[in-house]
């Protein structure tokens, strides 16, 4: 059996039948993970519906994953998914984006199902087997999963370094290739690293760099305006301007006039003062 001839809805159906729960446990299983929906139910919202605490739905959940993980790898599709997995992670150094694994599984076995619902349905699949490890959101990191504690310290030193050097994104590439080359790893596996940081994004142009700069993330019409005429090098009529950052043109001709960095070139026509 290979990957894409896996339908993780029946694999998951079995999973929980398999099992002998009750419907009430099977409900909450269902629920708590969305394997049947794009969302994920509540514990409160479970715990409404079958007149019992929201502490009670953790214990039935708990007592229910224990029960459904029994003898789990006796399953042929756990095994192909888990053998995959294991490959997959050692490939990107052992740490991966929540979203890419997820769209990779999604693309890897041809699913049909809603982006949100197949999600669901992988997670709930990685949960029962216990790897990898979910690493939940956070002011620094995205969702993401590690395969070992190695592999999560190896990824955060090489972002700490990256950002510790980062002064603008002309560099970035160079300092990138130096810090490959001290980590020891290949630059597909750095690109995985780094994408699971919030620090570190890709702005509108392309240009890679820290979320906190205005090149990589700008929030405001000025500084969309000066990133756009600084990109293209041309004068540009603030209509125009207006049109390619999704703004009004008299909003934007407002700021231009604003603002000491813009020039008047022509009726309408502004660039950047050198």
């Amino acid at each position: 059996m290979t990957l894409d001839q896996i339908k993780i809805n029946k694999t998951i159906d079995h999973l929980i039948e398999r099992s002998n729960l009750d419907e009430r446990t099977q409900a909450i299983i269902r629920g708590r993970f969305g394997v049947d929906s794009f969302r994920q139910t509540t514990l409160q919202e479970l715990g409404n519906r079958f007149k019992i605490t929201r502490e009670r739905v953790r214990q039935i959940e708990s007592q229910a994953m224990t029960e459904i993980r029994d003898d789990i790898f006796s399953i042929e599709e756990i095994n192909v998914i888990h053998e995959f997995l294991k490959r997959y992670i050692e490939n990107v150094g052992g740490v991966r984006l929540d979203n890419y694994l997820i769209s990779d599984f999604y693309n890897l076995m041809k699913s049909e199902d809603n982006l949100s619902t197949f999600g669901n349905r992988i997670h709930f699949v990685l949960k029962l087997i216990k790897y990898p490890i979910l690493s939940e959101n956070n002011e620094i990191y995205h969702n993401f999963w590690y395969d070992s504690d190695e592999a999560k310290e190896k990824m955060g030193r090489l972002h700490d370094d990256i950002i510790s050097r980062i002064t603008n994104s002309e560099e970035f590439n160079e300092i990138l290739k130096e810090i490959i080359k001290k980590h020891s790893i290949n630059e597909h596996v750095a690109v995985s690293y780094l994408s699971v940081s919030k620090k570190i994004g890709v702005g509108p142009y392309g240009d890679i760099g820290l979320t906190e700069w205005e090149e990589i993330n700008p929030k405001t019409v000025r500084a969309k305006a000066y990133l756009l005429l600084k990109k293209v090098g041309v004068p540009m009529h603030f209509s125009d301007i207006a049109k390619a950052i999704g703004s009004h043109a008299p909003t934007v001709h407002n700021e231009l006039i604003k603002d000491d960095r813009f020039v008047l070139t022509g009726r309408g026509t502004y660039s950047l003062r050198k």
